[in-house]
């Protein structure tokens, strides 16, 4: 796995073989950037089901401004900080070894302002069973009031799923595409988006 543009262009990054761990290919990778480009630039970023932390890197190696990662598996948060290091990002990252469900009960990093742009790779099991992704979409949206701000963007990473299938009362679904076995579903935050 390897950064796609930006100042890190070309820098590989460490991954491990773990079970749950399921990195979003290279070239979905690329067409994800392509379509959310004009929204990086400055912009504080979160890396939510971080793995080995592919997709914060990349907004940041594309002009975001700062990124806090969540990943609860010990292993891979060392890896990520391994792979931030590597990429000379250390500066503009957090790294919170914590759940991500457990982001609503927690109020984000002192400091930090609210994230314009939102990145959610979670398990694929967790988006295919009905009742976790109820719960994914009921702590995205309890996200609204501490983590996410107004006008951001949302980008869900999953199996393909119809559409319909989406608890989405917070949000709005304005694009999806498909990519053999994954879906890229992108969702705006009700509200004007603030200067990144």
């Amino acid at each position: 796995m390897r950064v796609i543009g930006g100042t890190a262009r070309g820098t590989k990054l460490r991954t491990l073989e773990v079970e749950h761990l399921r990195p979003m290919l290279d070239r979905v990778r690329e067409a994800l950037f392509s379509i959310i480009r004009g929204r990086l630039e400055g912009a504080l970023v979160l890396d939510a089901f971080s793995g080995c932390g592919a997709l914060g890197i990349e907004a940041l190696s594309r002009g975001a401004g700062s990124c806090v990662f969540v990943e609860r598996d010990a292993r891979l948060a060392r890896l990520l900080e391994e792979n931030v290091e590597k990429c000379h990002m250390v500066d503009r990252c957090e790294v919170l070894r914590v759940d991500a469900l457990s982001l609503p009960a927690r109020r984000a990093p002192r400091g930090m302002a609210p994230v314009q742009v939102a990145f959610f790779d979670p398990p694929y099991a967790m988006v295919e069973d009905p009742n976790g992704r109820a719960e994914l979409f009921a702590v995205i949206e309890e996200m609204l009031q501490w983590w996410i701000a107004p006008g951001a963007l949302v980008v869900l990473h999953h199996a393909p799923l119809p559409h319909a299938l989406w608890p989405t009362q917070g949000l709005e679904c304005t694009d999806r595409r498909v990519y053999g076995r994954s879906q890229i579903s992108l969702f705006n935050v009700p509200g004007e988006a603030s200067d990144a």
